[in-house]
C-alpha cells in the first residue's frame, strides 16, 4: 500500500463529501474506487458472483468500463479498463461531469434527462456498479472515523 494512493484517496474522497468531484477529478477517482474496492472485505460479498460488465461511455474524455476479475474466486477483485467492452450488459452514456456529480451526490440526473445522462441495457448491473462506490466509500468513512477516534481517545459514537 503506497502512501501516494492513500494520500489520492483522502483528496478525492475529501472532494467527495464536498460535492467538488468534477470530470477532471475522474481518473484520480477511478484510481481511489479500485484501491478501495479491492481492499474492502464487504466490496468483496458484493463482487462475488457478478459476471456483468458495464460500459461507462462520457462525451468529453475516454471512455471506461467495470467488471470483476475471476468472480468466483474466495477474493474477487474490480477491474477498470479503459475502452469499450464487449457486449456490455449495461452502457451509461453522460459526460465526466456529471458521471463525477452523481457519485459525489452533486448530481441526481438518473432518467430525468437522457440528453445528461442515460443508461442502456440492464440498468440493475448500473445500479449494483452505484451501490457498490457507496458501499466502499461509507466502509472508508467509517474506518477512518474508528482511526481517528482510536487516535484521540475518544469513545465511537455508533449511529
Amino acid at each position: 500500500m503506497s502512501d501516494d494512493i492513500i494520500q489520492k484517496a483522502k483528496r478525492v474522497l475529501g472532494k467527495m463529501g464536498k460535492k467538488d468531484l468534477y470530470g477532471k477529478h475522474l481518473q484520480p477517482f477511478l484510481d481511489v474506487l479500485k484501491y478501495l474496492t479491492n481492499k474492502s472485505e464487504y466490496a468483496e460479498d458484493e463482487l462475488y458472483g457478478w459476471e456483468k460488465v458495464v460500459q461507462v461511455n462520457l462525451r468529453d474524455t475516454e471512455n471506461f468500463y467495470i467488471k470483476t476479475n475471476k468472480p468466483f474466486a474466495e477474493h474477487p477483485k474490480l477491474v477498470i479498463k479503459q475502452g469499450n467492452a464487449d457486449n456490455p450488459d449495461a452502457t451509461i452514456i453522460t459526460d465526466g461531469d456529471t458521471f463525477t456529480g452523481i457519485m459525489c451526490g452533486r448530481a441526481n440526473l438518473f432518467r430525468e434527462n437522457p440528453d445528461i445522462f442515460r443508461i442502456e441495457g440492464d440498468d440493475t448491473q448500473v445500479y449494483i456498479f452505484f451501490m457498490l462506490l457507496r458501499l466502499t466509500r461509507q466502509e472508508h468513512v467509517e474506518q477512518q472515523r474508528q482511526a481517528e477516534a482510536k487516535r484521540s481517545g475518544k469513545k465511537i459514537k455508533i449511529e
